[in-house]
């Protein structure tokens, strides 16, 4: 019986599965989980860069969003109120916890996953060389500026939609994405040269 009702709220639009989770519903409000899992996810992910730690982000939202199901709007894109709660649990773990460290040394994948691209050893050494600098400056970067930032460029977010996501304004959007790039120019500078030679 209850596979039957799992069924018949697969169907269901985003707008009719709020309300019946508001309603008490639980296979409507594991049908939203399951629909936004992965993103939510992902955005923690993005901030947090450890998994377990992201796994763990990404529980805390779905539970703080099932205790605040009574005030989500059903009409709006549940995506917006996740992406927000998704940062700014993420943004206050990271404040806790300060596993640089251990990130970084996780970010730096290893010659043995080098994928063979038909380029030459030389070739591919310089490249992932050039990516794992670019991750660490990524990770260097302050968080306000590393998340608006991923949320552009690895969720292809609009400025609207990011601006949305973090409570901010599109000029703070604009303006946090202009440092963040303006940082990782400096923090990159000569050193891709040096990669080169």
């Amino acid at each position: 019986m209850s596979g039957g009702r799992r069924e018949t709220v697969t169907g269901k639009t985003e707008s009719e599965l709020i309300r019946l989770a508001q309603g008490g519903d639980r296979f409507a409000y594991d049908e939203l989980v399951r629909r936004h899992q992965r993103n939510v996810y992902r955005w923690a992910y993005n901030i947090v860069r450890h998994h377990d730690t992201a796994d763990d982000v990404a529980q805390e939202v779905f539970v703080r969003t099932y205790l605040a199901l009574d005030r989500i709007d059903p009409e709006r894109p549940l995506g917006s109120w996740l992406c927000k709660t998704s940062v700014n649990i993420a943004l206050n773990v990271l404040r806790k916890q300060r596993f640089r460290a251990q990130w970084a040394e996780e970010q730096r994948p290893g010659l043995a996953e080098e994928q063979d691209t038909g380029e030459e050893p030389d070739s591919r050494l310089r490249r992932r060389r050039v990516i794992q600098k670019l991750e660490a400056a990524i990770d260097e970067l302050p968080a306000i500026y590393r998340t608006a930032l991923l949320l552009r460029t690895r969720d292809h977010m609009s400025y609207e939609q990011i601006a949305d996501a973090l409570g901010v304004s599109m000029g703070t959007v604009m303006s946090r994405l202009a440092r963040a790039r303006q940082r990782l120019r400096i923090m990159m500078g000569t050193s891709l040269d040096d990669l080169y030679e």
